[in-house]
């Protein structure tokens, strides 16, 4: 009988680790693997956006504004003021309206996320956002100039730094 509680008390905490993680969403704002339900529905979600993206912003592999220290202070300024409410303070993707929506927004510090979409590819989901998780566009208040000085925070975020 003591070993079958003990098999039994081993099943329990098995399953406790398999709801603890199944609840922690593995999806693009947790910055972990992309494994869930919700994670692979993110994810073709994010390549049916990137399969609108237009060839040419698709191709650029590099921001054309130098990421000089000027252009990555004024991405930080435009980003507390356009985009941390949603993708966090940090870029964990934890802004404080994420809990509020239906597709969490992206966590910049999610490699495995991030390089979904190359330098020309973000700067036009900025522009043109992106219908599929709820992202605004902000081409109409974000001059193309600001829009790469924002490519060019969110790589530096990425890199940690």
């Amino acid at each position: 009988m003591k070993g079958g509680a003990l098999k039994y008390s081993g099943m329990l905490a098995g399953l406790l680790l398999v709801a603890l993680f199944a609840g922690r969403g593995w999806a693009h704002g947790s910055g972990h693997h992309h494994e869930s339900a919700e994670g692979q529905e993110h994810m073709q979600q994010m390549q049916q956006l990137k399969e609108q993206i237009p060839e040419e912003y698709r191709v650029m592999n590099r921001t054309p504004v130098v990421p000089d220290t000027k252009s990555i202070n004024h991405g930080a300024q435009l980003y507390g003021r356009f985009c941390a409410v949603c993708h966090g303070s940090d870029g964990d993707g934890d802004g404080q309206a994420a809990a509020t929506m239906e597709s969490a927004p992206a966590n910049f510090h999610d490699l495995e996320h991030s390089a979904t979409y190359g330098p020309g590819e973000k700067y036009w989901i900025i522009g043109n956002g992106s219908g599929a998780t709820g992202m605004p566009g902000f081409a109409n208040e974000l001059s193309p100039q600001y829009r790469w000085d924002l490519v060019n925070y969110i790589h530096r975020l990425q890199q940690g730094q």
